[in-house]
């Protein structure tokens, strides 16, 4: 399979679960994601399942719990800003997801989902750069998120870092076993793993 065909393909099933675990977001109520120690044993605990995940069903579903933990704001107003971000993306009205995102990041600056839903908006607005960036906030933020991991490693593929952009790919397929890019990981150039 071409690499541009590959990277596509990747960036599609990124897009299909970040709409799908927003839309499960909407409906968790608002509590302090990042903070509580409560909340810290269930990340460990998803981060435990997903690890121990026997096939790729089990895996999706348990990438779903995590998905839907890191979408759950640290308040309402954080969590109607993220909403406003997605309508707007869904409009592909990507300077109001950006306008929705800077009032998240300055509202809730230790909420790592805020950087990550901008690292991927400017991603679709073609701002790799930036994006990059934006992940690092992210990772700073979360160690553990393969998807920022994962959308860091699919930009610097595209931009010809092979060794940089498998780096990160292979990171985050130790944190997720069940990486759904993980066939963009070779061992040797041209061969997959």
């Amino acid at each position: 399979m071409p690499v541009r065909l590959a990277l596509t393909m990747a960036l599609v099933a990124m897009l299909a679960l970040s709409s799908g675990a927003l839309a499960a977001a909407e409906s968790a109520p608002p509590v302090a994601a990042d903070k509580t120690q409560e909340a810290q044993q269930r990340r460990a605990a998803l981060f435990a399942e997903l690890a121990a995940a026997k096939n790729e069903a089990d895996a999706r579903a348990i990438e779903a719990r995590i998905w839907e933990f890191w979408l759950t704001a640290p308040d309402a107003e954080s969590q109607q800003l993220l909403e406003e971000s997605k309508q707007a993306q869904l409009g592909f009205d990507y300077r109001g997801a950006l306008t929705a995102l800077g009032k998240l990041i300055a509202h809730a600056p230790d909420y790592a989902e805020g950087y990550n839903q901008r690292a991927y908006v400017l991603f679709l607005m073609g701002a790799y750069g930036e994006s990059l960036q934006a992940i690092e906030e992210t990772l700073e933020r979360e160690p553990k998120h393969y998807g920022a991991l994962a959308g860091k490693g699919v930009i610097l593929l595209m931009q010809g870092k092979d060794a940089e952009g498998q780096a990160a790919l292979r990171q985050a397929h130790k944190i997720n076993p069940w990486l759904k890019e993980r066939g963009l990981i070779t061992d040797t150039p041209g061969r997959k793993i």
